[in-house]
């Protein structure tokens, strides 16, 4: 069990639900996805749900008090129990502020932030791949404008807190995920070793 609480960032097609969740299950933290959690209250109709709707529909991101009530109860709880793996936020700077001092306010700050780094052709390959129906050439090609001006501003913006570790996510989900656990204990202990 480890109190570790782990942010990880990449741009679609990264990966970043995959390894947050392997991440998770090899610290024995708990996965938090906003994805997911957003996605349940869309099915639920939830006035909150509805608001997400209405938001991505148009193509834009969730706000990020919609995002932070949604996380609210599953990040308290995972705080209470361990640590946590959180994907899906921040994605913009004004999420990252909102978030951080809002994790501040639950005794909670992140202790680390993962990025994960693939070049921007492989992740076009791998959004057209994966051959979701929200995934047109269109779509990704904005996706992709959007991480480059916004995800990477969000990587600046946490590189000076000395939290933000980088890590090649290129390559077999094993071989990565090896990466991103060598690169978070590397990081809270020094010389540790991965088995």
């Amino acid at each position: 069990m480890t109190n570790l609480r782990v942010i990880l960032l990449g741009p679609p097609g990264s990966g970043k639900s995959t390894h947050a969740r392997l991440l998770a299950d090899r610290l024995s933290a708990t996965h938090v996805s906003v994805g997911a959690a957003l996605r349940r209250e869309v099915a639920a109709q939830s006035p909150l749900g509805v608001r997400v709707a209405a938001k991505v529909g148009a193509g834009e991101l969730a706000n990020m008090a919609d995002v932070v009530e949604v996380l609210e109860d599953p990040l308290a709880a995972a705080t209470r129990s361990g640590g946590w793996v959180l994907d899906g936020a921040p994605r913009t700077v004004a999420q990252a502020e909102v978030l951080d001092e809002w994790l501040d306010i639950l005794c909670a700050p992140a202790d680390c932030v993962v990025a994960l780094d693939v070049p921007i052709a492989e992740l076009r390959e791998r959004l057209v791949r994966r051959g979701r129906a929200d995934d047109s050439p269109d779509v990704v090609a904005h996706r992709l404008r959007a991480w480059e001006r916004d995800g990477r501003a969000v990587l600046e913006w946490y590189e000076p807190t000395g939290r933000l570790v980088r890590v090649d996510a290129t390559g077999d989900v094993p071989v990565v995920a090896r990466r991103v656990t060598f690169a978070v204990l590397r990081r809270e202990r020094p010389g540790g070793k991965i088995r």
